[in-house]
């Protein structure tokens, strides 16, 4: 029964992963959905930008007239980690334009008053606030200059000396006293540990740099960095990060995804690495930044090859991974090597908030969400510690996660102090029963997202307000219905002359020219097919081209991330001194 069971989750699985890649693009499958019976609301299928203030958007069905305030262009002002997109109609519709596709359906075209990014995004400009700062957790701002340096001094006091804090709670309202111990934790050596279990370390270095900000006092510059060489030790050669350091000699060595910890580290250093508050000050030398790049890179790399596989197929992670083998690794008696339905969802909203969507990068997340898809409890709500002893009880509002699941199986893991494997929470003692958290509805709000947003930070979307269009079918629009707006803006080229402009091309001196320009937005440029430089600035550079006799030609191309090519830059060139044979 129990490879029966299995095999049939894995058929589920594979099912739900083709219904996801759909979910993912919504409209194609609610366009098919329309076309089957004339009482299906028309939705849209795709909407795509065409210029930065031109939105082109195809309906599912046929509109005999058209009323523009029907639609409504939409930013999404929420960040991605609350995953409450906050969606706001920030963009004006200056007219609307109606045509029809070679199917019959309706194109509608809108002009906006204000402009969309030549990407098709919008820039989201986060809220300095220190009472609010992502990822701190600690309740070390109050607002009080004289109290929160006091807090930051009493920081810098508790900093051992690799960098690192313990998770000290209620002391670090006071400065250590010079004698007792900085850390509960020690190696066989006897060096105090520190760690990043229940966010400590992360919550000193955003706290710290607020305050650096706040100051300028170059004493929390100086522990801000420490903290962050602290986590440099922490990281693996492969890529993955302790929960101690030095080694502890236990699970706590092992990479740990567990309560979060490796992922909080990641997004602090993103933070960082963009120089996003509370980060945008003197803080962090270039030096440091090109380090937390490196650092973030080898930690990709890590999830990514950490990730389980079962019959060939991945699924998500585990707690605990071994930092040389990849493998998934137990902690305590009752947390045993398993598919993590808890942690794994911040490895999943890290991979789809990546701008730089590789291909393995979408295959992690795309499969990760397939597996939560398939092996949820719908309808179904977790009651920690329930006093009834039934702890899952019908919700139809709930779907549910097990904490573990059995790699080979997927049958949840249940387990007492005495590492017995159980599958029924009824079957381990009630001390375990009802002091852990064996279930909850981790992904879905993620899964929901994904189904009607996607990933949205920074994004724009066309909404379906109103309903005063009149569809030839008669069934009306489907209101509510929602779709991001995609890249199909072309970029654009500019170039710096590079000498003398005489009719259709320049007259140079030389036997060798770079030609130099910019691109308007990121884009791989290149020159007569081979690639230029493009720095952070947008910025292009051929590199030395060597110049014969005559009439040189050169063709400028870029092509950017969604694959729009730009319009080729033709620059002819002339050279009138010595040339190079």
């Amino acid at each position: 029964m129990t490879n029966q069971s299995w095999h049939y989750r894995r058929w589920l699985t594979a099912f739900c992963a083709a219904s996801l890649l759909l979910s993912a693009a919504p409209s194609a499958l609610r366009a098919e959905e329309a076309g089957q019976g004339t009482a299906e609301p028309v939705r849209i299928v795709q909407a795509k930008a065409l210029t930065p203030t031109t939105i082109q958007f195809t309906l599912s069905g046929k509109l005999n007239s058209l009323q523009p305030s029907d639609f409504e262009v939409q930013a999404a002002l929420g960040d991605w980690n609350s995953l409450n997109p906050q969606l706001t109609g920030a963009y004006t519709v200056k007219s609307a334009s109606l045509g029809t596709d070679h199917e019959g359906r309706s194109i509608v075209t809108l002009e906006t008053e204000q402009g969309l990014n030549p990407d098709a995004t919008f820039t989201r400009t986060p809220a300095e606030n220190p009472k609010s700062v992502p990822y701190l957790n600690a309740s070390y701002y109050t607002g009080d200059r004289t109290a929160d340096i006091q807090q930051a001094d009493n920081l810098l006091t508790w900093q051992m000396d690799h960098g690192g804090w313990y998770k000290m709670g209620d002391k670090y309202k006071r400065a250590w006293n010079g004698t007792e111990a900085k850390s509960d934790w020690k190696a066989p050596d006897g060096t105090e540990l520190g760690t990043i279990d229940n966010n400590a370390t992360t919550n000193e270095i955003l706290f710290l740099s607020v305050m650096y900000k706040e100051t300028g006092d170059e004493r929390y510059r100086d522990a801000v960095l420490r903290g962050f060489e602290f986590l440099e030790k922490l990281q693996y050669a492969s890529g993955g990060w302790a929960q101690v350091y030095p080694s502890r000699g236990n699970y706590s060595d092992y990479v740990t995804f567990n309560d979060n910890a490796m992922m909080r580290v990641m997004n602090v250093l993103k933070m960082a690495r963009d120089r996003q508050y509370p980060f945008n000050s003197s803080l962090l030398p270039e030096e440091s930044v090109q380090k937390l790049q490196a650092s973030l890179d080898r930690g990709l790399d890590y999830i990514l090859k950490s990730q389980i596989r079962v019959n060939g197929k991945l699924t998500a992670w585990c707690a605990q991974h071994d930092p040389l083998t990849y493998e998934a690794r137990g902690a305590r008696a009752y947390e045993h090597p398993s598919i993590s339905g808890s942690e794994s969802i911040e490895i999943i909203k890290y991979l789809m908030a990546l701008p730089e969507q590789t291909p393995e990068v979408k295959q992690a997340a795309d499969s990760a969400l397939a597996y939560f898809e398939a092996s949820k409890l719908s309808g179904i709500k977790y009651v920690s510690a329930d006093p009834n002893n039934v702890y899952f009880v019908p919700d139809p509002a709930t779907d549910t996660w097990y904490r573990f699941y059995d790699i080979a199986t997927n049958l949840p893991i249940f387990s007492g102090r005495d590492g017995v494997i159980k599958h029924n929470i009824l079957e381990i003692e009630a001390e375990r029963r009802n002091g852990y958290r064996w279930a909850g509805s981790w992904a879905q709000k993620l899964l929901a997202a994904v189904k009607s947003t996607g990933y949205y930070e920074g994004r724009v979307y066309v909404k379906i307000a109103g309903s005063a269009s009149e569809t030839a079918s008669g069934s009306g629009l489907a209101v509510g219905d929602l779709e991001r707006i995609e890249d199909a803006i072309r970029p654009s080229l500019t170039l710096v002359e590079p000498g003398r402009k005489t009719g259709n091309h320049y007259n140079v001196d030389g036997s060798s020219i770079v030609l130099k320009g910019a691109v308007s937005e990121k884009a791989a440029v290149q020159v007569n097919g081979a690639a230029a430089s493009v720095g952070k600035d947008l910025g292009y550079d051929s590199g030395e081209l060597a110049l014969q006799p005559g009439r040189n030609e050169f063709t400028v191309t870029a092509v950017d991330a969604a694959g729009n090519p730009s319009e080729p830059l033709q620059v002819n060139v002339v050279p009138t001194g010595k040339t190079g044979s």
